[in-house]
């Protein structure tokens, strides 16, 4: 039992701190940012542009209550600060957490694909190219933190 509760509190203590952090300013992961970032310079008509705002509009629209995940974050502290720890009871509010996340990058997904659909192939390709970019960025800088 004393092992559950070191391993589990350290990880209940990260998740809590990890949605109680604000986004910062340009670093956040709302719907469609970095999808938005990365067509700058795809040289975008005024009708591609319209629509891809309409689709980041929507998918904002359909957003969950933030004072859900208060909630859960609230909760999350209550079974941390306890006499008993609960086991049950925080793998119930882990499990609905983890649902929501699911839900939130099927949303990201879902929008990144409509945003996809109204580029041309030359802009599908430019933007290919740039993520293939960032994404051997990332794994070179994930090289050198080892």
């Amino acid at each position: 039992m004393n092992t559950l509760k070191i391993l589990l509190i350290p990880a209940l203590l990260s998740t809590a701190l990890l949605l109680a952090q604000p986004a910062i300013a340009g670093h956040g992961q709302q719907a469609g940012e970095p999808a938005v970032r990365m067509l700058k310079g795809l040289d975008l008509t005024d009708a591609q542009r319209e629509q891809i705002r309409a689709l980041v509009a929507a998918s904002k629209a359909g957003k969950p209550d933030t004072t859900e995940l208060q909630q859960q974050r609230e909760a999350l502290q209550a079974l941390v600060k306890a006499d008993q720890f609960d086991a049950a009871a925080a793998r119930i509010l882990l499990e609905k957490q983890q649902a929501s996340m699911l839900e939130h990058q099927l949303e990201r997904l879902k929008l990144q694909h409509q945003i996809r659909a109204v580029l041309s192939d030359e802009q599908k390709a430019k933007l290919d190219e740039r993520m293939a970019k960032k994404h051997d960025r990332m794994k070179d800088r994930a090289g050198k933190a080892d």
